[in-house]
């Protein structure tokens, strides 16, 4: 599925959260209305029975006597369970977020913004879910499932008493409904319109309980891409031209243990998630020692600092503390030396976030190779790792990071080397010095690019540093600092030259579609000249037709083998581009906390990137009154510091 540049990393809490600026346009208590009075009446029932009747072959009704005689039934009960079963239920846990979110909707514009994480994609559940600790499946929605021989098409039994949050039924019409939601032109979101129309062959019910996915052709593991969220019809029923203003903020029913709720809202103050009532998986297995709070509470807080203060004060429960600021300097202080707030560093299993700097291909002069090259050569993040991070990071060396045999290990990021930058930079035609040292060529144009960043306290030191580094190879860095929701937009209209950003993966396979196939930068429009795409994840415009091909093929390989061949030589060819700058990357990552959120005896879930995406931790009444009172005593539990390495890599 798609994945929003700004989900959770384990360094930068602040910048990846800082989106969203735009206020809820309605009171706060109107924001989950079903109905608008701005919007006149809408039904689309008639429009989606046409959408089925309009692809029989797609859309099939079917009885159980159709369902393959040999299906060989599985549903994970010899995975082992996670969770920990001292996990207590009850209290709130207390969290910051930079920024009010600009929409609470998951699909359409501004929706993968830094809140989306918060609210569905670490919220949602899917048909089936990869144990976070193990490399198996075990149930989500469905309480089973089959693989046809084919390896073409998987078979469902949904979950007893399945249930959205807000208490209606989950029907398996309701898998029917995400395709017409996500292929509909009126979500304005291109990446879900292809998706949901290339990667899917065929949906069936057969009863009341059971339906089929079909793939266009078999794949390693049909699971992973045989898998749909469940779109309430109920909810989607007003599915039209209008949707991005009409849905902006409602809120949709979800099928996981969290929904935002519309009671507690602060407009532009906070958001609050509430556990929701009698929830359809809250004794099952895998489900039953996780989701432990019963209200999770983000309070807008714009500056790290000043929420770290108040972290200080107790008004939040954890603080990611992934700079070394605050892993070191910010942690001497009584809080921590008496044991009320503890250190953790948490060593995970999961694919880097790609922080780099991207290069748009489609603005002069990077559409020239060398210009590229030289930058790349001209970007001394070994000493932004050595300064700002203390060494406490390793340098990047490729854009497919953390996917294990499907990482191409022969990669290494260009150092910086300002003696071969200014090597290309003359190839490019840049090799007269001004007067301040910046490069021009025989025109007179400067050698002078801007990069667009995040206007923080956290991003702006690093890219300052990066630009008196340049210097030293002749190029001249304008930095430009935006709030989140501005530079996104920015990137996604593609109107950037070089640009500081993250782009989250999800296991198991990287995919290269998304960010550099051509048909997500550029189209033919209606006069036949060519046009850029935007809304998409090619922020770099790259569009080669050697590229192409194999991008194809990578996305439609069957086996594991080819798919870590074709992953090996594409992005050896993305790296011969030399149109993405890869930053940093880390291997664990660190938090702060309150002696009363507790944790598994592991840390965390394996497959985590931060410490609340798996919802594992609880909060332990009896310690927080304890703490409290040993605060008031000064009583001392001493300074402790836990290091999980269960998951760390030999």
């Amino acid at each position: 599925m798609k994945q929003p540049t700004l989900q959770a990393a384990q360094l930068l809490k602040g910048t990846l959260r800082a989106l969203g600026v735009l206020l809820c346009a309605v009171v706060a208590s109107s924001c989950s209305k079903s109905t608008d009075d701005r919007f006149p009446p809408y039904d689309n029932t008639a429009e989606v029975q046409a959408y089925w009747k309009s692809k029989p072959r797609f859309f099939q009704w079917k009885t159980p006597a159709d369902l393959p005689p040999d299906l060989k039934w599985e549903n994970g009960a010899s995975v082992p369970e996670f969770g920990d079963p001292r996990a207590k239920k009850g209290g709130t846990f207390h969290e910051w977020h930079p920024s009010y979110p600009p929409t609470f909707r998951k699909i359409g514009p501004d929706a993968s913004n830094a809140f989306r994480g918060e609210h569905h994609d670490n919220i949602e559940i899917s048909l089936v879910i990869r144990h976070p600790d193990e490399d198996e499946w075990i149930p989500g929605l469905a309480k089973e499932w089959a693989i046809s021989k084919d390896r073409k098409t998987v078979y469902y039994r949904l979950q007893d008493n399945l249930t959205y949050s807000d208490g209606k039924p989950v029907m398996v019409e309701d898998f029917f409904m995400t395709f017409f939601v996500m292929t509909s032109p009126h979500i304005k979101d291109p990446w879900y319109n292809d998706w949901y129309t290339k990667e899917f062959a065929a949906i069936a019910k057969y009863d009341e309980k059971t339906l089929s996915i079909t793939l266009p052709e078999p794949k390693p593991d049909p699971l992973w891409y045989a898998d749909l969220p469940a779109s309430p019809q109920h909810f989607y029923r007003e599915l039209g031209p209008d949707f991005p203003a009409r849905y902006q903020w409602r809120i949709t029913p979800v099928t996981g243990a969290y929904v935002i709720d519309p009671a507690l809202l602060k407009r532009g103050r906070s958001i609050t998630l509430s556990r929701v009532k009698n929830w359809w998986a809250r004794d099952l297995k895998n489900f039953r020692y996780i989701n432990n709070v019963d209200f999770i509470e983000y309070k807008i807080v714009a500056s790290q600092d000043k929420a770290f203060e108040m972290f200080r004060q107790g008004q939040f429960d954890t603080f990611l503390a992934g700079l070394p600021r605050y892993w070191y300097d910010k942690t001497e202080i009584p809080e921590i030396y008496h044991g009320y707030i503890e250190r953790h560093k948490f060593y995970n299993e999961y694919p880097q976030i790609t922080w780099g700097i991207r290069l748009n291909e489609s603005k002069p002069p990077l559409d020239n190779l060398d210009v590229r090259l030289g930058i790349n050569y001209a970007m001394n993040f070994d000493k932004v790792i050595e300064v700002d991070f203390r060494g406490d990071k390793t340098r990047m060396n490729s854009t497919v990071s953390g996917f294990g045999k499907y990482t191409n290990p022969n990669l290494r990021a260009r150092p910086f080397d300002p003696v071969k930058a200014r090597e290309h930079f003359a190839k490019a035609g840049y090799t007269i010095p001004g007067p301040d040292g910046i490069l021009q060529n025989a025109e007179g144009k400067r050698l002078s690019l801007t990069l667009t960043t995040f206007n923080t306290g956290t991003v702006m030191p690093i890219m300052l540093r990066l630009k008196e580094e340049a210097k030293k190879a002749g190029l001249e860095m304008n930095i430009e600092g935006l709030d989140g929701t501005q530079m996104y937009k920015k990137l996604d209209q593609k109107k950037h030259e070089m640009a500081f950003a993250g782009f989250g993966a999800r296991p198991p396979y990287p995919r290269f579609w998304d960010d550099y196939h051509s048909s997500n930068a550029f189209k033919i429009g209606k006069d036949g000249k060519r046009e850029i795409v935007t809304d998409t994840n090619n922020m770099t415009q790259t569009a080669d037709p050697a590229l192409d091909p194999l991008i194809d093929k990578h996305r439609l390989a069957q086996t594991e083998e080819e798919v870590q061949k074709l992953s090996w030589e594409l992005a050896k060819l993305i790296e011969d581009r030399a149109s993405v700058i890869p930053a940093w990357e880390s291997p664990f990552y660190r938090y702060l906390s309150w002696r009363w959120v507790q944790w598994p005896k592991n840390g965390n879930a394996r497959a985590s990137r931060e410490p609340l995406d798996a919802h594992m931790f609880w909060i332990d009444e009896d310690i927080k009154r304890e703490t409290k009172e040993a605060m008031k005593e000064g009583k001392d539990f001493g300074e402790v510091t836990r290091v999980f390495d269960a998951y760390q890599r030999k």
